[in-house]
């Protein structure tokens, strides 16, 4: 796999779903800072990306074999987008949103963790790829005290 095409492919699921979070920001402006904080982080992960493809840092990506794959990164691209678009032609609620947004991070946490989670937490540095899997974590959490906040959600 070429690092060049991989990492573009990865900074285009995180500018995706940046621009979902951009939309949910101006559909619901009572919760705009939300939407922003995980707008302004997805677009600080397309540039951890882009400075490693500028810099050719490969140190902090893990070698190819512990990468997800193309097919696995074009699948959760291909997922954003068709979120994206519906968005864009179906009024969402809130909730809608919300679990969109988690839809879109547990798919995106997929991608990073599917195929090198066991590898990569056994290394002794901390990787590109898991300080991003540990921020996209972070979402989730973010986004799942929003819908128990507001009764979208129940805890068990």
């Amino acid at each position: 796999m070429e690092l060049i095409k991989f990492i573009n492919g990865c900074r285009a699921v995180e500018e995706a779903v940046a621009s979902i979070y951009r939309t949910f920001a101006d559909f619901f402006p009572e919760h705009r800072s939300f939407w922003e904080d995980l707008y302004r982080d997805e677009l600080e992960h397309s540039f951890w990306l882009s400075d490693t493809n500028r810099a050719e840092a490969i140190d902090l990506l893990p070698s190819e074999d512990l990468m997800p794959s193309m097919e696995l990164i074009d699948q959760t691209l291909a997922f954003a987008t068709g979120k994206s678009q519906y968005i864009k032609t179906n009024p969402v609620t809130l909730e809608e949103a919300l679990r969109i947004a988690l839809q879109l991070e547990e798919s995106m946490v997929e991608t990073f963790t599917n195929e090198m989670t066991a590898n990569l937490f056994s290394s002794d540095y901390k990787s590109l790829s898991q300080k991003i899997i540990e921020a996209e974590k972070l979402h989730i959490s973010k986004i799942e005290d929003m819908m128990i906040g507001k009764g979208f959600l129940q805890v068990s």
